[in-house]
């Protein structure tokens, strides 16, 4: 199971009720552009922990040649290519724009309305604040510019799951399990490959995905829920086939959530989101997918997130 990395919320919080109670200017800008940029964990690797879960998925930002918008975002050398290139939907602007961070066309099409093409990551939910704020600081390192900051010198939020009320919770949830984190939980991510497999087996084709073999009808993937307890959106990534409908039972706590029918597609590796479903999970509880395959069709799952 990868986790977004947690503790950035509590001390993305307390760092915003610092600046609120410290009005004026700052004594050290510099250090206080550090502090902007460290609200990133030092081991959240953008790349692979963003790019390859969202951006990177089958029909997208991956392929090399056959990348869409010519962008491959997984191979080896992405943070390079993002400076090269030019949107060819929109006037040949360029992906970062090292004058106007902020402003740059990369994080323009990761907002509801781009002045060009949809909105991105494709299909997916929007970028919680913790992927933004590592974004941002990936992008200013590549860049080499300061870390993003607003007009006055106050940084931008890391979105609308920080609280910015007059408290700060530091210990854990009194209902959470151990595995719960203190402060507002974050989006959990599953990757399918990383669940316990019965009857399913990681994709020879694509290690990103698992699949039933030949042969086999039926499997399960089950995971061990090691957020925060509480309500969440929870969405399954799964790809269509052509060749046949398999369908997919969705369980929490060993409670049928939904049930799914493939659809038949016109194009293999055609990538399609499952929900979302409002459930209620508890740290500890299991999440199992059930498939049943369909002459050639796998019932291929991606990963499953919950979003609080």
């Amino acid at each position: 199971m990868r986790t977004l990395p947690p503790g950035i919320v509590p001390l993305a919080v307390a760092a915003s009720l610092t600046l609120v109670g410290c009005p004026g200017e700052i004594d050290d800008p510099l250090a206080f552009r550090v502090a902007r940029a460290s609200q990133c964990p030092s081991d959240y690797d953008v790349e692979q922990d963003l790019f390859a879960a969202t951006c990177g998925t089958l029909g997208c930002h991956t392929g090399g040649s056959i990348a869409a918008a010519g962008l491959d975002l997984t191979a080896d050398g992405a943070g390079e290519r993002i400076l090269a290139h030019t949107s060819a939907e929109c006037d040949n602007r360029p992906m970062v724009d090292t004058s106007d961070l902020l402003g740059s066309y990369f994080l323009e099409k990761l907002g509801e309305s781009p002045a060009c093409g949809d909105p991105m990551p494709s299909g997916l939910p929007p970028l919680n604040g913790l992927e933004r704020t590592c974004l941002e600081a990936y992008l200013a390192e590549l860049a080499g510019v300061e870390p993003p900051m607003r007009d006055g010198g106050v940084p931008r939020d890391a979105g609308p799951r920080m609280d910015a009320g007059p408290e700060v919770d530091a210990g854990p949830r009194p209902d959470a399990g151990p595995g719960a984190d203190a402060g507002d939980p974050t989006t959990v991510v599953i990757q399918a490959e990383s669940m316990t497999l019965t009857g399913y087996e990681v994709d020879a084709a694509d290690a990103t995905l698992i699949r039933l073999p030949d042969m086999v009808t039926s499997g399960t993937a089950t995971a061990t829920f090691d957020g925060a307890s509480g309500n969440y959106q929870m969405s399954v990534f799964i790809i269509e086939e052509p060749d046949g409908q398999p369908t997919l039972t969705v369980r929490v706590a060993g409670a049928d959530v939904a049930t799914e029918t493939y659809n038949l597609t016109a194009a293999a590796n055609e990538p399609r989101t499952l929900g979302p479903y409002a459930v209620t999970v508890a740290n500890g509880d299991t999440i199992e997918l059930a498939g049943m395959s369909e002459s050639d069709a796998w019932a291929r799952i991606d990963r499953v997130e919950l979003t609080p």
